[in-house]
């Protein structure tokens, strides 16, 4: 099967990766998109139909694993092999299997007690999910009023947050603002780069949910600015908090040119040193002798492909790489880093005392 690009861009099916805790409202979430009227043909895949109560007026058809809704929607319940769910969904949209059913977009709800990353991983790795869907995003689910327990008590609500692209501040009505300031700072310490939305009761419009590309904006500009995450100022207040946990966010900056080789072997000794610690990583490169900037990103520690980008968020040429993981040594990937500088040859012989 062709991977679905074309020179009008890329017609991959989006999926869409909703992560959260126990409790953390992703269900009151996938209720208030699956009862929009204006949610569009969207494929929910869900642990539990019994959870999500959809009212019965909205469903115009129901099979054994699938409702498919009066609004469009299409929402199915996850049964076994992820891999082999996508197919049969996609069989269905081209009409090789019955019933056939029409969607542009997917959201996948994750368990509340899963770590998303491998699920992640898969979605971004797989080189036949490629062929015909994209990761899209992953947006976390956070309980306001029990985060910081959370944080404090389960390494898997640490990477829930330390992988999002975006993370969703929901039952802001149950929180005081003292409350929920200390909240947003230490969820920041994990991930001051993703996108932040704030809300009561799962409410959020269909365009804060899908159709985001900030998983891997590739060459839009304004989704890469985005991606990238919040400003210096924001990140360093972040860095300082005191309940900083131990997974962490280190940003690394270089306004010089970066030498290719170098920096791939800094990859390599990233993964070698952190392993499957090593949560998330993205940036962009400026190196030497490449007009553009250079796309770099990975989950755990698999890494994809270098891709371009059109031009510089912000106008400037520099280096941000942004490493999300548990057990950092900021110090010592600072100084990795700075080493990966690109040196021209004539500056090493100058250097060299040889005449």
């Amino acid at each position: 099967m062709p991977r679905l690009d074309s020179r009008d861009g890329d017609q991959r099916i989006p999926i869409t990766l909703l992560s959260g805790f126990l409790g953390a409202g992703k269900t009151t979430l996938i209720n208030h998109l699956l009862s929009d009227p204006n949610a569009g043909k969207i494929a929910v895949i869900v642990n539990e139909f019994g959870e999500i109560g959809i009212d019965g007026d909205l469903i115009a058809r129901a099979t054994e694993d699938m409702l498919e809704l009066t609004n469009g929607c299409i929402c199915c319940a996850a049964q076994g092999d992820l891999l082999d769910g996508l197919n049969k969904l996609f069989m269905r949209k081209v009409g090789l299997a019955e019933p056939q059913i029409e969607f542009d977009k997917i959201v996948i709800e994750t368990t509340g007690i899963a770590d998303p990353s491998p699920l992640a991983k898969l979605l971004y790795t797989d080189l036949k999910l490629d062929l015909t869907f994209k990761l899209d995003a992953v947006l976390t689910v956070v309980d306001l009023k029990h985060v910081e327990t959370e944080i404090a008590n389960s390494i898997e609500a640490q990477k829930q947050i330390a992988i999002a692209d975006k993370i969703i501040f929901n039952k802001r009505d149950m929180v005081d603002d003292a409350a929920f300031e200390r909240a947003v700072a230490v969820v920041s310490a994990l991930n001051p780069y993703s996108r932040k939305e704030v809300t009561s009761h799962g409410a959020l419009p269909v365009n804060k949910i899908v159709d985001l590309d900030i998983f891997d904006p590739k060459s839009r500009d304004d989704a890469i600015g985005d991606w990238l995450g919040s400003t210096e100022a924001e990140a360093g207040h972040a860095h300082d908090h005191e309940h900083t946990p131990e997974v962490s966010a280190v940003c690394l900056q270089e306004k010089r040119v970066m030498d290719w080789n170098l920096v791939l072997r800094f990859f390599v000794e990233l993964t070698d040193s952190y392993g499957e610690d090593l949560y998330r990583v993205k940036g962009l490169v400026q190196f030497d002798n490449v007009d553009k900037p250079v796309i770099l990103q990975g989950v755990q520690a698999t890494f994809s492909p270098p891709t371009y980008a059109d031009s510089w968020p912000r106008g400037e040429p520099e280096t941000r790489i942004v490493v999300i993981g548990k057990g950092l040594d900021r110090a010592d990937l600072e100084a990795r880093f700075a080493a990966c500088v690109f040196t021209a040859p004539e500056a090493l012989d100058r250097g060299s005392g040889v005449i």
